[in-house]
């Protein structure tokens, strides 16, 4: 679910969460990868590797051998195997419903069901009724792992803000939908054999301040390709000797951190050969780096270390076969794959990053 923070699940009285919370295990939280944005974590979480290895730094980056990228819909931008292709290689069936990743083969690898292209118009209702559908396959047709993304609250807090009322409404709306499947999943008398894994990509925080990263460059004559997202920024420098240059010219807003390249800290898992900038700026909220003006800028917004910032937590929820109603401590995006595959007794690959989470 996009956007949903640790704390929402406690806000559920009557629906699906209030149901995976008492009856399944719930993890404290789920620790994003950073920059905690929607492609790098939903694509951590189907590799089981940090953004570092599967190249995905953010929803749109730069290569300086590839060029740029953004939402792409190509799976062969990622570096590391996704869950789905490492399953359809052993014979596996496997189903995505829109998830980061899956539109296209994966190096020739093809997943046997997959929705797409991406639209967030699409319901719950309509996932639900698929993911179904996918069920009642028969045994030989049926996939034995269904990913699915759904909307979470991330639309609603971007626009609104995490203390507006539409935010909880959104929250109960998702909240019944979940009950729904669940409910859904009972009349087909499934749970002797099947698991419900309830994630998020990032958890949310309000934001109040722009810094427009082209300005600063502009004013200081510095030359650059430059990649942004809102907690992170790559700056592709035209001359390497304009380096001491730009480090100074940026370090002049002391509201963002500048890093060379070879000072970054190796346990962000941010340095990539291509796709990690001469310079690296971090911020932290309640500010969010920009290109340009904005005059209707978000006011709800995530990417930020979460080592750092508890807000950008996220959630994690198992209920149904071989899962024991426990509460555990938190959990790592990178734990999310290698977890799946020990549910479907599959062999958990040496170049996951990942442990399996004990669900029982």
């Amino acid at each position: 679910m996009d956007g949903l923070r640790h704390d929402y699940p406690e806000k559920s009285e009557s629906g699906g969460f209030s149901l995976m919370s008492s009856k399944g295990v719930k993890a404290k939280s789920l620790l994003p990868v950073y920059q905690s944005t929607t492609f790098p974590t939903h694509v951590s979480m189907a590799t089981g590797v940090y953004p570092d290895t599967h190249g995905i730094l953010h929803n749109s980056f730069y290569d300086k051998k590839k060029g740029s990228y953004s939402y792409s819909p190509e799976a062969n931008w990622i570096e590391s195997k996704p869950i789905w292709a490492y399953l359809e290689e052993k014979g596996i069936k496997t189903a995505t419903y829109f998830w980061v990743g899956s539109e296209t083969d994966w190096n020739g690898i093809e997943i046997s069901y997959s929705k797409f292209p991406f639209s967030n118009t699409v319901s719950e209702k309509t996932k639900i009724q698929q993911i179904l559908d996918w069920l009642s396959l028969p045994d030989n047709e049926r996939p034995r792992l269904i990913m699915s993304w759904w909307h979470g609250i991330d639309s609603t807090a971007h626009k609104y803000g995490m203390s507006d009322n539409k935010v909880s409404q959104k929250f109960a709306e998702q909240d019944q939908h979940l009950l729904d499947l669940i409910n859904k999943i009972d009349e087909k008398d499934l749970w002797n054999k099947l698991t419900l894994i309830v994630v998020s990509d990032h958890g949310m925080t309000d934001i109040s301040n722009l810094i427009n990263v082209n300005e600063l460059l502009k004013k200081g004559k510095i030359k650059s390709k430059v990649s942004l997202g809102p907690a992170i920024g790559h700056i592709f420098l035209e001359n390497k000797k304009d380096i001491s240059k730009a480090v100074k010219t940026l370090k002049q807003n002391k509201l963002i951190r500048v890093k060379r390249k070879n000072e970054i800290d190796e346990s962000l898992n941010l340095i990539h050969p291509t796709r990690t900038g001469d310079i690296v700026i971090f911020t932290e909220s309640p500010n969010m780096l920009v290109s340009r003006k904005n005059n209707n800028p978000p006011i709800g917004m995530h990417g930020y270390n979460p080592k750092t910032n508890k807000d950008m937590e996220g959630i994690f929820l198992a209920y149904g076969n071989k899962i024991k109603p426990i509460k555990i401590n938190k959990v790592k995006q990178v734990d999310v794959a290698p977890t799946i595959l020990s549910l479907l007794d599959v062999e958990i690959p040496i170049y996951m990053e990942g442990n399996e989470i004990q669900l029982n």
